[in-house]
């Protein structure tokens, strides 16, 4: 199969490192249907451990660039035009620069900005802004992950809502078959956990905008109330040894268990009996899905599309961010009632399926598709005067 005269999809990320929103590009362009379109994945930085699992029809393009500057965005420009791209696809705030320059350089490609959400609870900041604003008028289009990201980039950067995709993020159901109960047994004893444990898990970097350290307080406040809690915290960053000291201080080191990054995450989940997302801010969480895939009871935050994802008192319970006594009060609730967590199990996993993965790679596949069809609204690069976001 001849794939070189396919329209080509150039992917632009910091690396391929990970996280959410790495590991959902790379599931995306495995499955992804090389008889369509041709994929190249740029990365800023270093290619990153997760470039070793896109497939064979998948080229990865390091440009190693070194701070902020513009240097980044003219490489990506040499590379955009090397590739013969047809669209150049951000996929996420950090990258718009980059793009928009690469963009403005080669005013025959599509340029699409993707807003998988922000990694602090704050607003879009004055650089954000301004860079949609000016890709906008260059012609730009904007994919969001969620409904509450296409509200922050209307309300807050200005941006039209007829300009902007809702491409929601999926799960791979079958990976999150249920263990059989010996398998089950045996994870949690790896952690010292056992069948009368109340195990609640989490799955996600160790970054201040997580709120790791609401769920750490929760936990604590349980302790003597619920004595079998037990937290699972599976991911990896900058705070694991703040989080550490704050689980000795509050004298439940005993009960939590830090696993670092794993790739065995259908199997973690199969060990939980609560999943938590306590996160400050989000856009659509993955982990979210793949709890509802794995058959948990959720208790998330109101943050992003969460209450959208899983709606209060159906398939989980949903708790204002960074309120540590109502994410305790919502854990004793279904510690204390079994019956309510094999309700909301069994209503996560129909949910589930509602966000299959195989619907969010149709998606984005007509998307490119019905964006390469729609008229050329890039004409005005090349004469547009508006003022550019400064690189630094």
């Amino acid at each position: 199969m001849d794939i070189d005269n396919h329209p080509v999809i150039v992917h632009v990320v910091h690396s391929l490192q990970g996280g959410g929103t790495e590991h959902m590009l790379v599931a995306l362009l495995r499955a992804s249907d090389p008889a369509r379109f041709r994929h190249v994945v740029v990365t800023l930085r270093e290619a990153g451990s997760l470039s070793t699992r896109l497939p064979d029809h998948v080229a990865c393009r390091a440009i190693a660039a070194r701070g902020r500057s513009w240097s980044s965005g003219l490489a990506l420009a040499r590379t955009t035009r090397d590739c013969r791209a047809a669209v150049i696809h951000a996929r996420n705030t950090g990258c718009w620069f980059d793009a928009t320059v690469a963009g403005l350089l080669t005013p025959r490609c599509r340029l699409v900005l993707g807003f998988h959400g922000l990694k602090t609870d704050r607003a879009l900041g004055r650089r954000q802004r301004r860079c949609a604003r000016c890709a906008a008028l260059l012609g730009a289009r904007f994919v969001s992950v969620s409904e509450a990201g296409r509200r922050q980039l209307c309300d807050q950067a200005g941006i039209r809502a007829d300009r902007i995709e809702v491409l929601r993020n999926g799960v791979n159901l079958h990976r999150f078959e249920r263990l059989q109960n010996g398998a089950r047994t045996r994870l949690r004893a790896d952690f010292q956990f056992d069948d009368t444990s109340f195990v609640v898990g989490i799955v996600g970097s160790l970054t201040p905008v997580k709120q790791h350290t609401t769920l750490l307080t929760a936990v604590a406040g349980l302790a003597d109330l619920v004595p079998n809690i037990r937290l699972l915290v599976v991911g990896d960053g900058p705070l694991r040894a703040v989080l550490s000291q704050q689980a000795q201080a509050d004298g439940i080191s005993d009960r939590v268990r830090f696993t670092g990054w794993r790739e065995d995450i259908p199997a973690l989940m199969q060990t939980m009996d609560v999943y938590v997302c306590s996160s400050a801010s989000e856009g659509m969480n993955n982990a979210v899905l793949e709890a509802m895939a794995a058959g948990l009871p959720v208790i998330a935050t109101n943050a992003g599309d969460n209450a959208i994802i899983t709606r209060h008192g159906v398939e989980g319970l949903i708790v204002e961010p960074g309120c540590s006594q109502a994410l305790a009060e919502a854990l004793k609730v279904l510690a204390a009632d079994p019956g309510l967590r094999r309700r909301l199990a069994e209503a996560t996993g129909a949910r589930a399926k509602q966000y299959d993965f195989d619907r969010t790679v149709h998606a984005y596949e007509e998307y490119y598709r019905t964006l390469l069809a729609t008229p050329d609204l890039n004409a005005a690069r090349m004469t547009s005067t508006a003022p550019f976001p400064h690189a630094g």
